[in-house]
């Protein structure tokens, strides 16, 4: 039982309320008794101030007790949820351990949990912008300074792999962690600048601050330069043109890359070039994970862009399996066992979907790739898993017909059309003044080509003992590190990035991923609790990391001046984050 509030009349009255269940197991209310109008027991009983307090949680107050609208501020308290996550983590004493040498002059604890609650629940803010509202969330860190936020990215970056290492070893004696399949993908992350990092040479810069003792490195210190010259001659700059993924062509950008577990929870990630082939990312991560986390056995789930031979190769090489979507077209011994419906076995059947099935078939490939300017064979031998669905056949012919229409259109009009697959030249001819003109028409044939591939897609798996729905069911999961680069771009705002300097970069990086990894460990907790689940099928509800943010963000209280006495009264939230409260057993 519990007491609550209710207006009647403009009149606010008190009464003793029982939660119970009805037959379908809904929670309702039931009043056992009402005690009366506040106004005449706060007159008859001078102490039931202090009664409403204990059991409601809050000092009284009657909203026509509040003199200005002004004089009430809202501020958010949902971050203990995800301080609840810190403290399982034991992250607090993890960062006391790392920086107790440092002689850091402010507590990066505190600011370090700042960041990441800025990045989890309030990532459209910038540093500064969130500086200048710090008081947004309820006595969080009042005492921050402007700088300290930065200097915090600072000795962020020098603890990435410490970090990292940390929150791998704690996770899995926490939720016994399963790493034996990883999800890897890259992505691209843009700036508000159109200017490019210079490439260093690190030997003249080292030689310049050895002979000038007196001169102060700022983009990179002396201890780095001395190992990157073990390494390497050229120091390369973060920020360059390249192939944006977000479609910002005219900005500079970083290549992230990222490997996730199964449950989609963040394992390691990596900052290259912005103009770094992808392809090329997945080696270095390889290596990185091998040599740190000393995992047995670990399958790589990939899309077609990392699916190079190289790439593959280098996989097998370092003692792990891979599960990778392939081309196939135009690979004629491919084609000709995929294409051919007749061997194909069932999955699934019904009305609506139509049919899916799958063949399998083991195949030794060998193919000439370039490697260092000079050419080698490579041969991998692989379990082929091809699928055909009308699902998939129809969504192939409607996204390509949407395509057609579009170009069709372009060319009645005669806009200015972009290279597409279906549009050929049709004639070229030279006018009078030396120009060249050239008419544009739809490649009907390449379009009758493309049909007879529609519904098919193929996998390979290393392993051939696996079982194709096996092999299937883990590919399928590759929307998770999709949801990953979505969430991380959407819900915490990770990119624009407006710092220049490397480490302040990599900070920012670092800052949104231990956001988003505890968010994800909520998001875990949450989608392992049978109560929840129960909850989220009666009321029609999905779990994501929006919601969840969306959520937190709706505890709130209100800190009202009344009589020149300050009082916190707590706003009622939403249903979503009650029961993330409930299910957590937040307190």
């Amino acid at each position: 039982m519990f007491l609550k509030t209710a207006k009647v009349k403009g009149k606010e009255y008190i009464r003793i309320v029982k939660s119970y269940r009805d037959e379908e197991g809904k929670v309702k209310h039931k009043t056992i008794a009402s005690l009366g109008s506040v106004d005449n027991l706060v007159n008859l009983f001078p102490f039931f101030d202090k009664l409403i307090e204990k059991y409601i949680g809050h000092k009284y107050t009657s909203i026509e007790n509040i003199n200005k609208k002004e004089n009430a501020t809202i501020y958010n308290y949902g971050y203990i949820v995800i301080k609840e996550m810190w403290n399982k983590y034991d992250l607090g004493e993890f960062f006391e351990r790392i920086f107790k040498n440092k002689k850091v002059q402010f507590d990066i604890v505190k600011t370090i949990f700042t960041l990441v609650i800025n990045r989890a629940l309030k990532s459209e803010l910038s540093k500064l912008g969130y500086f200048k509202r710090k008081d947004i969330f309820l006595m969080l860190n009042e005492e921050l300074k402007h700088q300290e936020l930065y200097k915090t990215l600072d000795y962020l970056e020098e603890i990435k792999e410490e970090l990292e290492d940390y929150l791998l070893k704690k996770s899995i004696n926490l939720f016994n962690r399963d790493l034996t399949v990883t999800f890897f993908d890259v992505t691209t992350l843009y700036f508000e600048s159109k200017i490019e990092d210079e490439d260093i040479n690190v030997l003249e810069i080292l030689n310049y601050t050895t002979t000038n003792p007196k001169y102060k490195l700022q983009a990179v210190r002396l201890d780095t330069l001395q190992t990157l010259l073990t390494k390497e001659k050229m120091l390369k700059g973060l920020r360059k043109f390249g192939l944006s993924k977000d479609f910002k062509m005219n900005d500079t950008q970083i290549v992230l890359s990222l490997l996730i577990d199964k449950d989609g929870i963040p394992i390691t990630f990596d900052i290259y070039e912005g103009n770094k082939a992808e392809t090329k990312t997945l080696i270095d991560t390889i290596d990185r994970l091998k040599k740190r986390f000393n995992l047995e056995k670990v399958t790589v789930v990939a899309d077609r862009g990392i699916s190079r031979w190289l790439n593959l190769e280098e996989i097998k090489k370092r003692g792990y399996e891979y599960i990778v979507a392939i081309r196939f077209k135009r690979q004629k011994e491919l084609e000709n066992k995929i294409l051919n419906k007749l061997d194909y076995n069932l999955i699934s059947f019904n009305d609506n979907e139509g049919y899916y099935g799958y063949k399998e078939f083991i195949i030794t490939q060998t193919k000439k790739v370039k490697e260092n300017n000079k050419f080698k064979n490579i041969t991998l031998k692989h379990k082929i898993i091809s699928t055909y669905s009308d699902k998939r056949a129809a969504k192939d012919k409607k996204d390509r017909d949407k395509e057609i229409a579009k170009l069709h259109k372009k060319l009645q009009n005669g806009s200015a059309v972009k290279k597409s697959k279906y549009l050929k030249v049709n004639n070229s001819s030279i006018n009078d003044n030396n120009n060249c003109n050239l008419s544009y028409e739809i490649d009907f044939a390449k379009i009758e080509e493309d049909r007879k591939y529609d519904g098919f897609y193929a996998i390979a798996s290393s392993d051939t003992s696996i079982t194709p729905l096996e092999a299937i069911n883990i590919h399928n999961n590759i929307y998770e590190i999709e949801n990953s680069f979505r969430d991380l771009k959407s819900s915490l705002n990770i990119r624009p990035i407006y710092h220049y300097k490397k480490e302040r970069i990599k900070g920012h990086i670092i800052a949104s991923f231990l956001a988003y990894f505890l968010l994800k460990n909520i998001q875990y907790k949450l989608s392992n609790s049978k109560k929840f689940n129960q909850y989220l099928t009666q009321n029609n509800e999905t779990l994501s990391i929006d919601k969840i943010v969306e959520s937190l963000n709706s505890i709130n209280c209100v800190k009202v001046d009344i009589n020149d006495n300050n009082y916190y009264i707590k706003i009622k939230h939403s249903t979503f984050a009650s029961k993330i409260i409930d299910t957590l057993k937040i307190k």
